[in-house]
């Protein structure tokens, strides 16, 4: 459906600009679907596009531009050099996908926003929107919206239930049983969390409660994971190295626009506790219990135990990439051929990691970085979730790799379960409804609240139950937002169908243009026909801009009483002369019937064109007052020296470039308000009974 979008706004003016904003995974399906679906040409832009431009352009031109279709990633575009040459250009469609990664308060939201906000269009598209976060939810509607507007975001949503051949995936909740020795692990670090998560609650301490998350997911993914952070921790809290400066936090830690898929230093090194003595006595002993071989885990023995009886494709998620690692070692000595994907390969690794899997790889182990858009659907139909993610949208994310259209056999989807544990406690729970949301309501608009990141974080550490979100978050038009629906398509999809069903079925006619005429003319003779004898007129009539783009077009056929001249022949040039004595005797006459006819559905046309015509000039307008003003960046020559100068001349011509280019396309726009109809005869048909 973007796609559709952009070919329309590439056709309609040769010197557009398109952006396409997407996961960095997702950039060469993006490129490849959009040559082979659309025959549109895409320029991947990433660092080795921009450092071609910069040689191949001339000095000081912003190869952003230059017109075209361009498709780039999140974390490219927040770059600070690199968005700031971006907000030097003007587009005419700026496409969002994944768009919930944008969330509220990300590098990756102000990035898209920025950019947005200088497009003339723009197209949020997700599967997983935060519905049950009205603030994120309303953020994310607020993207690209310059202060000025009153336009609403018109929300499309879309089920494939009625198109679905194969039945809904399959969810089974598969019970895994502790050791002793993993039960006094989880105790333990159950009970130093939650000590940290109060002690932070009691002083604000933010960045305390983050790393008592952190520890609880490497807990809840493997005894090795956890093993490995307490022991970074006790390091780091003994005074060594911090290896990664602090960003800005938030609660509850969620990716965001941090894809290392390992937890950082600064946040390892934060104290939990006011007395350090207590806190790394606790570690010590969380520590000793979780260090043994990985091969002895619980999960791993049922996770071997899954696949032998399986024998097929399968595709298993794990959270963090050293998890994924320990599995890749314990799963190849068992005899399976396997792929990794994660957030630490390179473009073209994970381009093989992924063929290889499609052509021969029995399992495929991936990170989130796999959880979205990418189709792995063709060879597999099972994923396993090692361990659960903290909110529903990458649970629907990762299943969603393979429950997708083009799937031939029903999603199984695995869930490992750890007994005795918050997954079990709290997430089980959380999970079963899900999964009834998702079989009520196609559309999965309560799965998307019934796991949110800040009400799970709060019942696992605080050992409580899972909070009942009110019923009302779940509704997209009830959290405030400036959101309207769009109009029910379904009805006119399934008419338009059928009556081009009913075209291809008909039987063509032969049509003769004759010498010196504009019209087609064709004649039909039959003993019998439900078409009654006459001239049959067919009629173009337009709806056509100023600058002569077409804003609608109907076709509309009159029929009227003609016996034409004596004679009546049947050869062509008898034809002829036949149509245009139709014409001249009945063509004034039937031109007035089809402007008639086509009356209704002009007026439903020039009224929606007007009124996106509008829309489009108040977005414009509220886009040029957004602009940087050259009367409030001007500067005092003598307090700086001339590179300063230079500097602020140039982002001077560029504000100067910017607002000129706003007035010409509000020139345009006000033109196209101007509306003229034609009316264009395009076929004549003669039907007469044969004998006469």
């Amino acid at each position: 459906q973007a796609a559709l979008i952009m070919a329309e706004v590439l056709a309609h003016r040769e010197t557009a600009r398109v952006l396409v904003v997407a996961p960095a995974g997702l950039l060469q399906q993006w490129v490849a679907e959009l040559a082979a679906r659309f025959a549109l040409e895409a320029r991947l832009a990433d660092a080795a596009w921009l450092a071609g431009s910069g040689r191949d352009l001339p000095p000081g031109m912003n190869p952003w531009t230059l017109p075209g279709l361009y498709v780039a990633s999140f974390d490219f575009l927040k770059q600070p050099e690199i968005l700031q040459s971006l907000e030097h250009a003007r587009w005419d469609l700026v496409v969002a996908d994944e768009a919930h990664g944008a969330a509220q308060g990300t590098a990756r939201r102000a990035a898209v926003h920025a950019v947005a906000s200088r497009s003339a269009r723009l197209v949020l598209l997700t599967a997983t929107p935060p519905v049950g976060d009205p603030g994120q939810f309303n953020a994310l509607c607020a993207v690209g919206d310059p202060a000025g507007t009153d336009d609403p975001m018109v929300i499309f949503q879309r089920s494939r239930a009625p198109h679905d051949l194969v039945g809904p995936r399959r969810t089974v909740l598969l019970p895994v049983r502790l050791t002793g020795r993993e039960r006094r692990m989880h105790r333990l670090l159950e009970a130093y969390t939650a000590r940290v998560w109060r002690e932070g609650a009691a002083r604000g301490d933010q960045q305390a409660r983050l790393g008592a998350i952190v520890l609880r997911k490497r807990g809840l993914s493997s005894a090795a994971s956890l093993f490995e952070s307490v022991q970074r921790r006790l390091a780091l809290l003994a005074g060594a190295p911090v290896t990664a400066l602090p960003c800005q936090p938030g609660l509850p830690l969620d990716p965001g626009d941090d894809d290392s898929e390992t937890p950082p230093d600064w946040l390892l090194a934060h104290p939990g506790l006011a007395d350090g003595v207590r806190e790394r006595r606790w570690l010590t002993a969380i520590a000793r219990c979780a260090r043994w071989q990985p091969g002895l885990e619980s999960k791993a023995r049922v996770l071997l135990r899954l696949l032998g009886r399986l024998r097929r494709p399968v595709l298993i998620f794990t959270e963090f990439r050293d998890t994924l690692e320990r599995l890749h070692r314990l799963v190849v000595p068992a005899g399976y051929d396997v792929a990794l994907l994660h957030g630490g390969l390179s473009r073209a690794e994970r381009a093989a990691a992924l063929a290889a899997f499609e052509e021969r790889r029995h399992i495929l182990i991936a990170t989130d970085a796999a959880s979205e858009g990418l189709n792995l659907h063709r060879n597999c139909h099972v994923v396993v979730h090692y361990e659960l993610p903290w909110n529903s949208a990458r649970l629907e994310q990762r299943a969603g790799r393979l429950d997708r259209l083009g799937q031939t056999r029903r999603v199984h989807e695995i869930l490992l379960v750890a007994a005795d544990t918050a997954e079990r406690l709290v997430f089980a729970p959380l999970a079963r409804r899900a999964r009834a949301g998702r079989s009520s309501d196609p559309s999965l608009r309560r799965l998307a609240g019934v796991m949110d990141e800040s009400r799970v974080a709060k019942a696992v550490m605080e050992g409580a139950g899972p909070e009942e979100p009110d019923g009302s978050v779940f509704d997209i038009f009830a959290t405030g937002a400036a959101v309207r629906p769009a109009a029910e398509l379904a009805g006119e999809a399934a008419a338009e169908a059928l009556r081009l069903q009913q075209e291809r079925a008909s039987r063509p006619v032969a049509l003769r243009r004759p010498r010196g005429s504009r019209s087609a003319v064709s004649l039909l003779e039959t003993k019998r026909s439900a078409l009654p004898p006459g001239a049959w007129f067919v009629y173009s009539v337009s709806l056509r801009a100023r600058d002569g783009s077409l804003v609608a077009r109907h076709g509309c056929c009159v029929g009227m009483a003609f016996q034409g001249p004596g004679g009546g022949g049947r050869s062509s040039k008898a034809v002829g002369l036949s149509a245009n004595t139709a014409i001249a005797e009945l063509g004034p006459a039937s031109r007035a019937a089809a402007l008639k006819a086509a009356d209704i559905g002009m007026r439903q046309a020039e009224s929606f064109h007007r009124h996106c015509v509008d829309a489009g000039i108040r977005r414009e307008r509220a886009i040029a007052a957004a602009l940087p003003s050259t009367a409030r960046r001007l500067v005092q020559s003598g307090l700086f020296d001339r590179r300063v100068l230079h500097a602020e001349t140039v982002r001077r011509e560029i504000a100067d470039a910017l607002l000129e280019d706003s007035q010409a396309r509000l020139r345009v726009l006000e033109q196209s308000r101007l509306l003229a109809t034609t009316c264009e005869l395009e076929a004549v048909l003669l039907a007469r009974r044969r004998g006469r």
